[in-house]
């Protein structure tokens, strides 16, 4: 598991994932995967790229990279004042912006995954929680644990048992590189960081039959 409470920085590249509650599914029909991922390109994009993802019926896989300081402070111009007066008045340093930054992170992936669960809930007549609590992060803190983990985040529905074929699976970023078909991830930054599409191929390959 991840470490659930390691800060969001401004930045910085995380894995972030979450799992149903219990036995249940998160996603039962193919709507649910759409609306979830509007719901990335609507609200998740606002303060991050997301380099990778993979939705599975019971969880999630997400590889974002956080917008720089500045990109944050302008989109939350409004609320880091507000926060901030939340938090006994005192003066903005550096280190209170890191901290609220990190706050209005997981408030806003909070806010998805709450929003998701009470549409998922009034669709299905369904009451309580969906997701677990706290979802894990981690930090990717270099190229090559990022291109081994994108690798592993596209073979994870085989893996898991859900296809025979990653590439048969809709719900993942994998089939918008072979398509080329543009969405909201760089596709372009991630083939050329992998060496062009041959090599991405190789090492989905190579990295699936070493794990």
């Amino acid at each position: 598991m991840g470490i659930p409470h390691i800060a969001l920085e401004a930045g910085g590249i995380y894995h972030i994932y979450n799992h149903s509650v219990g036995s249940d599914n998160l996603f039962r029909e193919d709507e649910n995967y759409l609306f979830f991922l509007r719901k990335i390109e609507s609200r998740v994009t606002l303060f991050s790229e997301v380099l990778t993802y993979c939705l599975m019926p019971n969880h999630f896989h997400l590889i974002l990279r956080i917008k720089d300081s500045k990109d944050l402070l302008t989109l939350w111009k409004e609320k880091l004042p507000r926060l901030k007066a939340s938090r006994e008045k005192r003066h903005i340093t550096e280190n209170a912006i890191h901290d609220l930054i990190d706050e209005l992170i997981v408030r806003e992936l909070g806010g998805l995954f709450n929003s998701y669960a009470q549409a998922f809930n009034k669709r299905y007549r369904r009451m309580g929680s969906l997701f677990k609590e706290s979802f894990p992060r981690k930090l990717v803190d270099s190229e090559l644990y990022l291109l081994r983990l994108i690798c592993y985040i596209h073979n994870n529905p085989v893996a898991h048992g859900f296809t025979a074929r990653r590439e048969d699976w809709k719900y993942s970023s994998y089939n918008s590189f072979l398509s080329g078909r543009q969405t909201f991830i760089p596709m372009d930054e991630i083939l050329q960081l992998f060496g062009g599409m041959e090599n991405f191929i190789l090492l989905h390959n190579k990295y699936f039959s070493e794990d």
